[in-house]
């Protein structure tokens, strides 16, 4: 029933005792829980379910004075003679100690047994004709004639059909309790049936029982907390909500029910509990110890006895009070100036014993220390304010981080100059994080005329060190500038551009702050300097400075700076090509899967899937970075992170990744969007494309952080795709200083990996064969080195490459101006109606080419799956074995399985192919004749050739899928092209090229 929610086990029990009355004996049952529990509910369901097996009497205790003895058994007898009638209840024979209990005698007081007796054997009379339920309401308003006539009358009637069944507030009944010692005996006998709050999944369909509906999960999750779950308190709640209040309000009812409930308690407990209210809903007795200055034993034996009122319930640690209602009615007896000196009694207490801070999470402290007021030392509020909002930012919460950061703000003093303008930065760049421009360069610029008005050269710089660095540059570098002429007492050389102005004020910074012998200012100069060290040669300077970051947090203590420099001191080991940098990593997701932070759980995730992505695990890579953005939630931010990562990995394996919206200009600088365009173009043989992006890249300023060296592929790729010698002797000038080492970029997140690979690919672009050849070796061995099998197969076919035939010079020159579909190693050359394209190999395109060779000509789609790729054997096998169409001696279910894992082997060496990765697309068409043979042997029939499968069939759809996909990636680089063959070729069991008008020559 739905008046029984979420009440199955209690109701079972009660259930149970029924009817177990009703076939054989009954008992004692004791139903106990606070005020609004339910305990009335559902006890009055259970009876109502058996009321037509038994005879059931009803009795309520009232809460007065005037209450006369025994009255609940007066009901009881009142009750049962009505149900029976006049007649039969004669035939009861009631002895005159009933007759004087209900009044009708001659006045005199029965003896205490021979009424007791009297009673009892009326309810074994009674249940002789039938069984019997004795309701008991409210037992803990009772007079103690009753209780004691309870347990005389349960004890005599145990084997008899008569149940008794009594509710009462066990969270009274504490020790001072005037009933508390005829209660136990009961309790020892009874079955005890306790109720509790209701779960969420309860407070949810209460609420809809109640108004017709139920409010969303979080304000379902809001009401559990604040009423415990207490059934009238939901109900309560629920007509709020329904009426459109909040559901932090509180009716008049609630009210009151409140507020009996605690003018019950003794006088010394209520002021316990008053104090420990300040403390939140969840509160340590230490804590309390320390801030009211009382002994822990007797606040822990004050706690405990509240524990017996049901109003606190103990924890492993902590003490929770059921319900915030129960703690907000308490703390609201309180003035104002008294609540906020509780709160800064707290505050105070975990600054004298700092171990009690590990007891409350920042947040906590920080909320404490923001209600102290002006009852808390500000320097201390400032403090631990600022050190929430750290954290939270910390747990990819900025909104949180905003708030603290305001708090922290407003409680600083005119005295706190370098504190307030060093947290309007935090609180300008957490507000940009959050996506609004204007109102944090409304900050940056506050913060920036405090820092000139302060006369601090440290905190100029550090204002012009924080900004933006990639917004009103001409404005920065002139801020900058200044900076440095108060710390260095001279002007800059005025030669320097943005990127060496900044460094050259870096480095003053540096020097300035190892003079102060500041760790947090040092830590900060370090940082900065980290910042823009990036590209090829760099690396050993930032191994050296976040080495000695790590020694810095190990004077500080400063557990985000340590994770920090243990994450990049591994990318600047792989960056050297340093093997070692896999136990850094192993170190750093150690640290991090031991912090608390569900940020660094989420950073041990990306790092981990940044090195699968190096070394091919494209599958786990893509589980990671998936458990990371889950954590990253709504976070602007760290949602622009996971997408790069994202179109990492879809680029390592070969794709071509849509291009990167134009947003992520904002957060990641003006060069990421167009990076990643001009990437995508290029491999998608989009020349035209890349040459825009290039054009925007060159009217930017070189870029100073950590985008360089995916520039530096960029611009390689592009150079060696056109054969521009100019720009790819630059290029070669610019990395071969820096052989040996790996190309990084974005912090660690993108490794495109060897520049041995790199001048491997300039040098064969310009015709270098000898020492294209030597790069390519170098950067195999450096990749089987790191583990990195994707950067040594792609290494060994350019080497395949180079060892194989140039294409006559003549065919490239009849290329120019006819109409192309060529293949150049892993790359195909397309060209119609005078414009040229490039795209990485596919068998679809191969299968276009092998029809535009014969137009007119119908070539089966079993010929043209068979087709080996990159010259390897088999293709007459796969043939006979399509042809040969399904085998019966395997059943649907096998041919399905052996179907699907081998298109799954076609997928894999498409996939190969178009990486241009020779080897492994021959381990795989291994992998799929090696099972063709074995089925071929599983279903032997006389030494004749197996079939497997409809192969004729798979062939139909794969080749139709390949061409299909391929026409639509031709579409994106040259529509025309794309038109001309959607319109020419037909696909089928037989695939063919016949254009409606003459046949352009194709160069092939």
């Amino acid at each position: 029933m739905t008046i029984l929610i979420g009440r199955d086990h209690p109701a079972a029990a009660l259930r149970s005792a029924v009817q177990r009355t009703v076939h054989s004996h009954g008992g004692l049952a004791l139903v106990t829980g606070e005020a609004g529990i339910g305990k009335s509910t559902l006890v009055t369901d259970i009876a109502a379910a058996f009321r037509g097996e038994l005879t059931v009497a009803f009795a309520t205790s009232w809460e007065s004075e005037a209450v006369p003895d025994h009255w609940l058994w007066v009901q009881v007898l009142r009750s049962l003679r009505a149900q029976l009638g006049d007649e039969t209840w004669q035939e009861l024979h009631p002895a005159p100690p009933v007759a004087a209990l209900l009044g009708l005698g001659d006045g005199s007081a029965p003896a205490q047994f021979e009424l007791y007796d009297a009673v009892t054997q009326i309810l074994i009379s009674a249940s002789q004709r039938g069984p019997v339920l004795v309701v008991l309401d409210d037992l803990h308003f009772a007079d103690p004639g009753s209780l004691e006539l309870l347990k005389f009358a349960s004890q005599h009637t145990w084997f008899e059909r008569v149940l008794f069944v009594a509710t009462y507030r066990d969270s009274e009944i504490d020790p001072g309790h005037r009933l508390r010692a005829r209660m136990l005996p009961l309790v020892a006998k009874a079955t005890m049936i306790s109720l509790e709050g209701l779960d969420e999944h309860g407070v949810a369909e209460l609420c809809r029982t109640t108004v017709g509906d139920a409010p969303d999960a979080d304000t379902v999750a809001e009401i559990t907390r604040r009423t415990g779950g207490n059934p009238f308190f939901v109900e309560q709640t629920a007509q709020l909500w329904a009426s459109g209040q909040r559901v932090d309000a509180t009716t008049a009812g609630m009210r009151d029910a409140l507020q009996r409930r605690i003018d019950q308690l003794p006088e010394p407990l209520v002021r316990m509990l008053t104090l420990a209210s300040v403390g939140g809903r969840e509160f340590h007795a230490g804590v309390m110890s320390q801030a009211s200055g009382l002994d822990l034993h007797r606040i822990e034996s004050a706690l405990d006895a509240a524990c017996q009122t049901r109003l606190v319930r103990r924890e492993s640690d902590r003490y929770v009070f059921v319900h915030d209602l129960v703690r907000e009615t308490l703390y609201n007896t309180m003035t104002s100036d008294e609540a906020a000196h509780h709160h800064g009694c707290i505050v105070r207490a975990l600054v004298a014993d700092e171990s009690l801070q590990k007891l409350m999470l920042s947040t906590e402290i920080a909320h404490h220390a923001w209600l102290a007021g002006d009852d808390l030392d500000p320097v201390i509020a400032v403090e631990f304010l600022e050190r929430a909002a750290t954290e939270s930012r910390g747990c990819l919460s900025a909104p949180g981080a905003e708030k603290y950061f305001r708090r922290a703000l407003e409680r600083c003093t005119p005295a706190m100059v370098r504190r307030r303008i060093l947290l309007r930065l935090e609180l300008a760049g957490t507000v940009k994080w959050l996506q609004r421009e204007e109102e944090s360069w409304k900050l940056y610029d506050q913060a920036v005329l405090e820092a000139r008005d302060s006369g601090d050269p440290m905190l100029l710089a550090r204002a012009a060190i924080e900004l933006p660095q990639n917004e009103r540059v001409d404005a920065l570098c002139r801020l900058k500038a200044d900076a440095y002429e108060a710390l260095a007492g001279k002007r800059p050389d005025p030669a320097l551009d943005h990127d060496g102005l900044t460094r050259q004020l870096n480095y003053e910074f540096l020097m300035a702050a190892r003079q102060t012998g500041d760790d947090e200012e040092v830590a900060f100069g370090l940082w900065a300097t980290h910042s823009v060290d990036w590209g090829p040669g760099t690396a050993a300077a930032r191994q050296v400075i976040v080495e000695e970051l790590d020694e810095i947090t190990r004077r500080t203590g400063d557990v985000d700076m340590r994770l920090f420099a243990a994450s990049l001191r591994w990318v600047a080991m792989l960056e050297q090509g340093d093997p070692a940098f896999r136990s850094q990593v192993d170190l750093f997701c150690a640290l991090a899967e031991n912090s608390d932070s569900e940020r660094w759980h989420s950073g041990a995730d990306i790092d981990h899937a940044v090195i699968d992505i190096v070394q091919g695990r494209w599958d786990s890579a893509a589980e990671r970075i998936d458990k990371a953005y889950a954590v990253a939630g709504d976070d602007p931010m760290n949602d622009h992170m996971m997408r790069h990562l994202r179109w990492e990995l879809a680029f390592a394996r070969g794709e071509a990744p849509e291009p990167a919206p134009d947003s992520w200009r904002t957060h990641f600088g003006v060069w990421h969007s167009d990076l990643l365009t001009g990437l995508s173009a290029v491999r998608r043989g989009d020349l035209d494309e890349a040459h825009r992006v290039k054009a925007r890249l060159d009217g930017e300023a070189d870029p100073h952080d950590a985008w360089v060296s995916l520039r530096l592929r960029f611009e390689v790729e592009l150079a060696a795709a056109e054969g521009d010698t100019e720009a790819i002797a630059a290029l070669r000038e610019r990395l071969e200083p820096h052989e040996g080492e790996w190309l990084v970029a974005l912090w660690g997140s993108s490794v495109h990996g060897p520049i041995s690979h790199w001048l491997g690919v300039l040098a064969a672009a310009s015709g270098d064969h000898a020492r294209a050849t030597a790069h390519f070796a170098a950067a195999i061995e450096q990749a089987e080195r790191l583990d990195a099998p994707p950067w040594a197969e792609a290494a060994r076919s350019a080497l395949a490459e180079i060892a194989a035939p140039a294409p006559e010079p003549e065919r490239r020159t009849a290329a120019a101006t006819g109409a192309v579909f060529r293949r150049d190693g892993s790359t195909w050359t397309l060209r119609y109606e005078g414009r040229g394209v490039h795209l990485p190999h596919t068998k679809g395109l191969a299968d276009l080419h092998r029809l535009l060779q014969r137009p007119g000509v119908e070539v089966s789609a079993v010929d043209l799956l068979a087709v080996p790729l990159n010259d390897l054997e088999g293709g007459e096998a796969v043939t006979a074995d399509a042809r040969l169409g399904g085998d019966d001696l395997l059943d649907a279910e096998a041919r399905a399985r052996y179907r699907d894992h081998l298109e799954t082997l076609d997928e894999q060496i498409d996939t190969a192919a178009a990486l241009g990765d020779d080897a492994r697309a021959a381990r795989l068409d291994a992998e799929r004749q090696a099972l063709i043979e074995q089925l071929k042997a599983a279903t032997g029939l006389g030494g004749r050739s197996r079939r497997l499968g409809d192969n004729a069939e798979r062939a139909r759809k794969s080749v139709t899928n390949r061409i299909r996909n391929t026409l639509k990636k031709i579409e994106a680089v040259h529509p025309a092209l794309a038109r001309h063959l959607s319109a020419a070729v037909a696909t089928g069991s037989a695939c063919v090229y016949r254009p409606e008008t003459e046949a352009p020559h194709w160069e092939l």
